[in-house]
């Protein structure tokens, strides 16, 4: 009888135990949940680590100062960018013009959506006075290089090797963009994809001042 007791107790104490779990249980699924669509999202892409599949460099091995950290308002930090066709360009050159920087990688998929967008706009506005450059960052360069050659790229677009360009700028997500005007000031910062109408709609306020 006493063994009956116990195996009743036992029963009991089990139903309660797992009454008691299952909300936390649920609880922890839905958060689990949670997390897994926001990964899916693809208005914007963490910027991963990309040594274990490609030569990329680490770009945490050169820091900027504060000083050289792009902000809205501030002038844009000059830099060197080697281009794809093996040549050099400077923020610097770009003086009187209207810049708009935008960083990339062939892995993020709004870069890939947005890039063809990006390039159509620039045919259309290359000659009053406005230029696209293009930062590959953390990223292959024969994956870069064979991306922007299907998309047809023609503005100035290289690899951003040591990482100081992206350091300088500090984009939060992928892709970013900025838009530098004239004076060579940051006047926008676009964290995420950036579609055409909305670019276009920044491009036209900055030739209008």
């Amino acid at each position: 009888m006493v063994a009956g007791l116990r195996s009743l107790f036992i029963s009991n104490s089990s139903r309660l135990l797992a009454a008691a779990l299952a909300p936390v249980i649920l609880a922890m699924l839905a958060i689990t949940a949670c997390g897994q669509s926001q990964t899916q999202l693809p208005a914007s892409t963490a910027i991963p680590n990309t040594s274990a599949r490609s030569p990329a460099p680490d770009v945490t091995a050169i820091p900027a100062t504060a000083s050289e950290i792009a902000r809205v308002g501030e002038p844009a930090p000059d830099f060197v960018l080697d281009l794809f066709d093996g040549s050099k360009v400077r923020l610097s050159d770009f003086e009187g013009k209207v810049v708009v920087l935008n960083f990339w990688a062939s892995w993020c998929p709004p870069c890939r959506r947005e890039m063809p967008a990006f390039e159509r706009t620039w045919q259309e506005y290359r000659d009053q006075g406005v230029v696209f450059v293009g930062v590959a960052v953390q990223d292959n360069e024969a994956d870069s290089r064979a991306f922007a050659k299907k998309i047809g790229v023609t503005y100035p677009i290289g690899m951003d090797w040591n990482g100081r360009i992206l350091r300088s700028y500090r984009p939060t997500s992928m892709p970013t963009t900025f838009l530098i005007d004239r004076e060579g000031v940051v006047s926008r910062r676009i964290a995420n994809y950036a579609n055409e109408g909305m670019l276009k709609i920044f491009i036209k306020g900055q030739l209008d001042q």
